[in-house]
């Protein structure tokens, strides 16, 4: 098969690199080539990696618009009705028990088991957690086991089973259940390589021009064919106090102008994703619009802007973005946790089946007919970002991974005492979901 693809090119009057023959064999081999060679270039005298054309198995499963889906509600009644709903129907999917609403488990002799959406909690002297939940119609007191040690989350939903006080006002529970999603891996005959970044702060004084510039060139010649960029694409303007003084360029539009020229330098091979953060140019309050079409008009024709969450297809393996401001709420919610335990927070949002479960903590929500941040379609690949860390971890069968940064320290991290690890960039093969990560 190499043999004749090297002959293929030869006859042409060009060379193939090594890494052009091992992506096309992964495309299909000679039939790739003979069905697309009117797509190809071949004037130079080395056919390199760049100009492959990109690859177009890609699409987008599920995307926000504040105009469009899911539709914006009057107030967010409908917004935590679906999210009760749909986390109460996953308990009950997994066949061994059935959860019945709060309303209906009063009725209930002897072990009963409920679902309900954690309204509030609190601890006794003698260390017992009480909990109150609530579904649509009603509320009722648990009391957890001693010897339940994980977290609880307010407006998460969870499952219990147990057995009701002798005044029937609250449930003695003996085991908790969490709605946990999960993907079985299947191994495809065909994948593509995915650099996953994030945190990029173009127009920070801070910015690691020369580390981006690095990873331009690392996908330009080790046949990358998607670079998802996860958020806080530039630094921005008026996100914190003074924040003029941590900037090189002051002007937002100019630090577009800079993203889009740093883009510009990747290869016409290499299909580049972008999603917003709580320093681009969107509204505060999520779910977030894809960045506005006069910035978005400035890149190049090979990328691609989406909301903040977002659900992709990239070969067969379904993608979901989010940014990550959630993430200091489950970090708050964890003793002892610091911002490098990102990886265990993917985990907590893998167990709830929810990227963010409490309102009002850490962000805002704008008010939706249904709840866009319950985890469904199961994805095959978590992507965060916000902290600046950068972890890989398995759950479940869901690779997820924390982009990075391409940000030094900052002051308040520093004062903060939070060490970032920047320039550090996860690729994914989508045949199998291994991955590398690689040092820019």
């Amino acid at each position: 098969m190499r043999d004749e693809i090297e002959r293929f090119f030869l006859e042409r009057g060009c060379l193939v690199e090594e890494k052009v023959i091992e992506e096309i064999e992964k495309r299909g081999g000679l039939d790739y080539v003979i069905k697309n060679q009117n797509r190809l270039d071949f004037s130079g005298p080395i056919f390199s990696i760049d100009r492959l054309p990109a690859v177009n198995d890609f699409s987008i499963v599920k995307e926000f618009n504040i105009n469009g889906y899911p539709g914006v509600a009057d107030s967010f009644v409908d917004m935590f009705r679906s999210r009760y709903h749909f986390l109460h129907e996953k308990l009950n999917s997994k066949g061994s028990h059935f959860f019945l609403p709060v309303s209906k488990a009063r009725k209930t002799e002897g072990t009963v088991f409920v679902s309900g959406m954690v309204q509030d909690y609190s601890e006794t002297k003698n260390g017992f957690r009480i909990l109150e939940i609530e579904d649509e119609n009603s509320s009722m007191k648990v009391i957890l086991p001693k010897n339940f040690k994980d977290i609880i989350i307010r407006d998460e939903v969870l499952g219990f089973s147990g057995r009701f006080s002798k005044d029937g006002e609250a449930i003695f529970a003996e085991n908790v259940y969490h709605p946990e999603i999960s993907k079985e891996l299947q191994i495809l005959d065909y994948g593509v390589k995915v650099l996953v970044v994030s945190d990029i702060h173009v127009g920070s004084k801070k910015f690691m021009r020369d580390n981006f510039l690095e990873m331009v060139d690392y996908v330009n010649s080790e046949g990358i064919s998607f670079v998802i960029m996860n958020g806080d694409l530039v630094d921005g303007i008026g996100v914190y106090p003074d924040q003029e003084n941590d900037l090189e360029i002051k002007d937002i539009n100019l630090q577009y102008r800079e993203l889009a020229d740093l883009i510009s330098k990747f290869g016409n091979h290499a299909r580049i994703i972008l999603i917003p953060g709580n320093h681009d140019i969107v509204y505060p309050m999520e779910p977030q619009n894809p960045l506005p079409p006069e910035i978005a008009a400035l890149f190049p024709p090979n990328v691609i802007s989406l909301s903040n969450p977002v659900w992709i297809q990239i070969s067969g393996r379904i993608f979901l973005l989010y940014h990550g401001t959630s993430i200091f709420d489950f970090l708050e919610s964890i003793p002892g946790s610091t911002l490098n335990d990102t990886a265990l927070v993917m985990k907590e949002m893998i167990k709830r089946g929810h990227l963010a479960p409490e309102y009002g903590r850490n962000l805002s929500f704008i008010p939706l007919k249904t709840d866009y941040y319950l985890i469904d379609p199961v994805p095959d690949v978590l992507v965060t970002g916000h902290v600046h860390d950068h972890s890989v971890t398995s759950y479940r069968g869901i690779l997820a991974v924390n982009g990075s940064t391409f940000q030094e320290q900052t002051g308040y991290q520093r004062m903060m005492n939070f060490n970032p690890k920047p320039a550090i960039g996860t690729v994914i093969d989508t045949s199998d979901l291994s991955y590398e990560t690689v040092k820019f």
